[in-house]
């Protein structure tokens, strides 16, 4: 048999989607340390991304698609963070991250373009909010310099109104003095 024939039947079984055919079987993401999903997380949460790429066989059972070099990214208009995927056993790869430290509304996509295999394409949106009054410190370090600032201004005011309403004019001397 010769290589071009070889060639030909390659091609069209992969044409036809008998060999080389990739789907998203699941995809998921929580917290580390939860199980569910979330409609929202916080800023510099940890999460975990875990999806199921399947590969169909020459006998149309669907089995584990390996590979090093699938990405997540994790986009708002641009990508924020671009990493390689991490297979974790039997159907599934995974990424541990930790979010950015801007909020918004981003999305989690997977895009894997492979010679010889179909194109992937998964994206899912999550929300990602600032902390709450109650999660960060009262007063921050950083913002001591304005602090001060603000009790200084206040202290002028005071002093000045003191100033400005106690005190006393000296009379004029009268001529007679």
């Amino acid at each position: 048999r010769s290589s071009n024939a070889e060639f030909c039947d390659h091609l069209s079984r992969w044409a036809f989607k008998e060999s080389g055919v990739l789907r998203v079987a699941n995809v998921s993401h929580h917290r580390v340390g939860e199980s569910t999903a979330r409609h929202e997380y916080t800023i510099t949460d940890e999460i975990v991304y875990k999806i199921d790429i399947v590969e169909k066989a020459a006998n149309g059972v669907w089995h584990d698609y390996v590979a090093e070099d699938i990405q997540l990214e994790l986009v708002r208009i641009d990508p924020f963070i671009r990493r390689n995927l991490q297979f974790g056993g039997r159907f599934f790869t995974f990424m541990r991250m930790k979010l950015p430290d801007v909020y918004g509304v981003f999305k989690l996509v997977v895009d894997y373009h492979r010679i010889g295999y179909t194109s992937v394409f998964s994206a899912t949106q999550i929300s990602v909010r600032p902390f709450t009054h109650t999660q960060y410190e009262r007063f921050i370090t950083s913002a001591y310099p304005y602090y001060a600032s603000a009790i200084s201004m206040m202290l002028g005011v005071f002093l000045f109104s003191f100033v400005y309403l106690y005190l006393k004019e000296s009379k004029p001397k009268s001529k007679t003095d």
